[in-house]
């Protein structure tokens, strides 16, 4: 653990100038601009160019703009158009309609690669403008040589693993190809590298499948393209042959349309019209690692900048850009701020420009330190080893070694420099750095509470933050917890403030410098004490005019109960002659610590059942019911068997027959019966004489002697009247045999209900 440490380093990016600043200048959107010369961007308002989407820029080594485009005008250092700057074959509407990409080995040819929208046409094409023209402000020399139709809204370039010349690539229309056109100091190939991987971009012109961003990685080894609606691929790119291979899907439906690489080219960001995801493209399973990082308001563009942050567009037409500061960090780490590069009045679109990824691009300065003294570890990263690199310390120490190993006399704000050189390019970077007081984190109590009767509690963590930060102010320093002391060390799966402990477990708090590596640890134990258990009934009843003698556990410090708002102490039995809500609270004194449990218990005044009456539902084979109402107050069960009792009051899927119902009050205050008989009639008889089915009759009507029956032939003739005491219709009238027809009767009950229904006579 690191207890004992007095210095750290705390790192914050100041300024990154390099010799071949290319990118040094975005023009982009509604007139808006924007300049890198100090190292942050810096808004620029003299740009005359709207374009919706896409755009190019280029700076010369000095970081001093030459000339922009929207791959249909371009624009010079002046904000003029060109000579011939007008009718490139691009379109503003085109997801990245230009890219600018130098001549080998020339200081004054460049070449603007302009895209057609929507798979138009007249697909990709290249002009060449020289800059030796127009009195050093240029001109377009030749414009719109043709390349490849259709094409999709894609266009991105690298340089080549030789580190001088650049591959421009596009992708088919109408298929899975990537075309790949070398740029050398010949000028630019017209035989394009053919690859066919992934999927075929296509569909019709709503789908929006031709729309969406194409990026190469940083250290040129992979390249990832959105394809609108249809998905995110992520691909391997070889920047020695310019072969795009290896296909692997990572979102579908996507949804995206900008995609772009971390200056570690370890992370790819992808921008929906609702989300920034992260994703982690050295996992196994890289679309397993989907982390959204942040909510923006529309599906945009997303451009690595200058000085290793990622920018993107939030919305149409704002006047500022969101960025992701430490896009190298995985997770909120990245550290996603919408809004904050304010753009001097101008407004955004939907695009950002596009630029050629170098190899020889130093991404930052690393620096670190091991947060026991001063001592500070520093390293260039970058896409390619330097030759040769010069450090300046900024306290007027240098160094020429690769990594440096620096150690100040005293804490302070330091500007660390570094010039580093491969073969002709030279780069120079700059970073501001604070030595402050490396955090301490000073051990708190441990936790001792009360918990859950299985010996778990919900832990508030930050509740020991004060005293693990001491005096150390917490705008300075944070706290988070971990369980493990390998996730302390490492930052990672912080617990949640409330956390859901256990009796023992051990916690560790990582006390960290915001904005910086430095951190400390220390640790405290949970020790949960299991709340009392009350093992008793929710509900008790007593008979009227009597009472009941509640027990309750034995074994606890202290017993309250309340009754209507009165709280009395007392032990474990409580004698009760009124009806209501009683509560019962216990402690448990364990040490120092007391814990409480409390139940809350019914009490019901049961009185002798009374039937109000019996409602039944019958004349049916086998779903018939009975439902009892009663006119007493208590805790009864009924039964229609004398020995089997359920708690409702109601009996469903009965068949026709007498049956006892029984109410009993469960408290042994008595109980009330009842006969109740279901009635069912026969489909049809038989008066044959054979003895089987040769009277017609209520079943069970005997039960109910004084219900009258009246049999109705199909013309309305009474054909025979009779009580349930009777045997029943023999199939006669006076005396003479009727015929095999259907009848119909009506039953008249005593309370005077009446069922009507029909059967059939058969001989």
């Amino acid at each position: 653990m690191k207890q004992a440490q007095w210095l750290c380093c705390f790192i914050s990016l100041l300024a990154i100038t390099v010799s071949a600043q290319q990118d040094n200048n975005w023009y982009f959107g509604r007139t808006a601009a924007l300049n890198f010369s100090t190292g942050r961007p810096v808004a620029v308002t003299s740009s005359t160019m709207n374009t919706m989407e896409g755009s190019s820029a280029i700076s010369d080594e000095n970081g001093v703009l030459l000339f922009y485009t929207n791959g249909v005008d371009v624009w010079n250092r002046n904000n003029l158009k060109m000579p011939h700057g007008t009718g490139l074959l691009g379109d503003q509407s085109t997801t990245q309609s230009a890219i600018i990409v130098p001549k080998p080995g020339s200081s004054t040819t460049y070449y603007i690669f302009a895209a057609d929208d929507a798979g138009g046409p007249n697909g990709l094409t290249y002009s060449e403008v020289d800059m030796t023209a127009d009195n050093g402000k240029g001109d377009v020399v030749a414009a719109n040589i043709p390349l490849i139709t259709p094409v999709t809204e894609k266009i991105t370039a690298v340089y080549h693993s030789n580190g001088k010349d650049i591959w421009v690539t596009t992708h088919g229309w109408g298929n899975d190809a990537f075309y790949s056109y070398l740029v050398t100091a010949f000028g630019v190939s017209a035989t394009p590298v053919i690859s066919n991987a992934g999927s075929s971009i296509e569909g019709a012109d709503n789908s929006g499948h031709y729309a969406g961003w194409m990026s190469i990685s940083p250290n040129g080894k992979h390249l990832a393209s959105a394809n609108g609606m249809l998905n995110v691929e992520l691909f391997e790119f070889n920047n020695q042959t310019g072969i795009v291979s290896n296909a692997v899907v990572i979102k579908s439906p996507a949804k995206c349309y900008g995609v772009e690489f971390s200056p570690n080219s370890k992370l790819l960001y992808a921008t929906s019209n609702d989300n920034v995801f992260q994703y982690n493209i050295t996992a196994a399973d890289i679309a397993a690692t989907q982390t959204s990082v942040g909510t923006i308001n529309v599906a945009s563009s997303i451009k690595l900048g200058p000085d290793s942050k990622i920018y993107l567009v939030n919305k149409y037409l704002t006047g500022a850009l969101s960025v992701i500061n430490n896009p190298n960090i995985e997770g909120a780490g990245c550290n996603f701020a919408l809004d904050t590069i304010d753009l001097g009045g101008k407004k955004t679109f939907v695009g950002l420009p596009n630029f050629v990824v170098s190899p020889f691009y130093l991404l930052d300065i690393d620096a670190e330190n091991d947060c026991k003294d001063t001592e500070v570890s520093f390293m260039a990263l970058g896409t390619l080893d330097a030759d040769s690199i010069i450090w300046d310390f900024g306290d007027g120490n240098q160094s020429a070694s690769a990594i440096a190993v620096h150690t100040y006399a005293a804490t302070g704000i330091y500007t660390v420099k570094a010039k580093a050189k491969n073969g002709k390019e030279t780069r120079f970077f700059s970073k501001q750095i604070t030595v402050v007081k490396a955090p301490v984190a000073n051990k708190p109590e441990d936790i001792l509470t009360c918990g859950d009767s299985d010996g778990t509690a919900i832990i508030d963590v930050a509740a020991q933050s004060p005293a693990v930060l001491g005096t150390q102010s917490a705008a300075l320093f944070s706290v988070s917890y971990h369980t493990t002391q390998e996730d302390a060390e490492a930052g990672t799966n912080a617990l949640p403030i409330n956390y859901p402990a256990a009796n023992g477990d051990i916690i560790y708090a990582r006390v960290s410098r915001n904005n910086s590596d430095c951190y400390a640890v220390t640790s405290f134990t949970i020790i949960i004490v299991p709340a009392p258990v009350l093992d008793m009934d929710d509900n008790y009843s007593f008979c009227e005019d009597s009472y009941i003698v509640i027990e309750a556990p034995e074994g606890f410090d202290s017993y309250e109960w309340t009754y209507n708002g009165k709280t009395e102490a007392g032990g474990n039995l409580k004698s009760v002659n009124k009806p209501g809500e009683y509560s019962l609270r216990v402690t448990k004194v364990t040490g120092s610590i007391t814990c409480d449990a409390v139940k809350t218990i019914i009490v019901n005044q049961s009185q002798k059942p009374v039937i109000k009456k019996i409602d039944i539902k019958d004349w049916t084979d086998n779903n018939n019911s009975i439902e009892v109402i009663t006119d007493s107050a208590g805790d009864y069960e009924y039964s229609i068997n004398g020995t089997e009792y359920q708690d409702s009051p109601l009996f469903e899927d009965l068949k026709p027959g007498q049956y006892t119902v029984t109410v009993n009050d469960k408290a042994g205050c008595g109980m009330a019966q009842d006969e109740v008989l279901l009635l069912m009639y026969p489909r049809y008889f038989t008066p044959n004489g054979d003895g089987v089915h040769d009277k017609w009759q209520i079943e069970n009507a005997w039960f109910t002697q004084d219900m009258v029956i009246t049999i109705i032939d199909r013309y309305g003739r009474i054909m025979a009247s009779f009580k349930g005491s009777s045997s029943g219709w023999d199939g006669t009238y006076n005396g003479i045999q009727q015929p095999a027809t259907d009848y119909w009767f009506v039953i008249t009950r005593k309370n005077g209900k009446e069922y009507k229904g029909h059967f059939a006579m058969m001989r």
